[in-house]
């Protein structure tokens, strides 16, 4: 567009993880090899580039910078009035000239506020559901540790009131299963069971440990 240079830039996806970018130092605009898939994180875009609404930008002959292919101009009813990018026919890379690509996300945002506030990285669920399960068979070790401890220093001679096999595996069950309500929940009130589950289940763990 301008024969400015381009250096790599690293934007973020609503999800969590990146998509690599070129950004002219020159006239401002941005090069990707593949048209991103996923919403980009406003907090990314934001950082690099302003929503600015051009009705100056007229159509112009630019060449795909992957195949030499002629780009085709982009202009979609549903996007905001001053809205224009090309993008390859041939390799789907696509070029946003400055202003353009923080205005198209931001309406992706406004648009897709609700769907995209619900969306919770893999990475983040991955990490969340390792936290729990090593939380959980921590307690698993250390109530079954301590009901060790308790047999072999009782002298009763009936049988004692602490936990059994029995109770532990069932306690462990319930646990896992809120785990999975909290970490694959996709509405609030079934993410809210599972924490309320999980919460139930510390709770038990704790009692059967350090007693009533």
């Amino acid at each position: 567009m301008c024969g400015g240079d381009f250096e790599n830039v690293n934007l973020k996806t609503v999800g969590g993880s990146g998509t690599w970018a070129k950004h002219c130092n020159q006239c401002g605009g941005f090069w990707f090899e593949r048209e991103p898939t996923e919403f980009l994180s406003l907090d990314s875009i934001n950082s690099v580039d302003v929503p600015t609404p051009n009705f100056s930008l007229k159509q112009m002959d630019l060449v795909c910078s992957n195949d030499n292919s002629l780009l085709e101009c982009v202009e979609r009813d549903d996007l905001p009035a001053g809205t224009r990018y090309w993008r390859c026919p041939d390799c789907e890379g696509a070029f946003y000239p400055k202003g353009q690509l923080a205005l198209v996300t931001h309406h992706n945002h406004d648009v897709h506020g609700e769907h995209i506030a619900g969306l919770v990285s893999t990475r983040s669920r991955t990490t969340l559901a390792g936290v729990l399960v090593f939380v959980g068979a921590t307690l698993m070790i250390a109530t079954s540790q301590s009901q060790i401890e308790f047999n072999a220093t009782s002298d009763q001679v009936l049988p004692s009131s602490g936990p059994n096999i029995l109770t532990l595996l069932l306690l462990g069950i319930t646990y896992l299963a809120g785990t999975i309500l909290a970490v694959l929940g996709r509405k609030v009130p079934i993410v809210l069971l599972g924490w309320s589950v999980i919460i139930i289940c510390l709770v038990g763990f704790s009692v059967i440990i350090f007693g009533p």
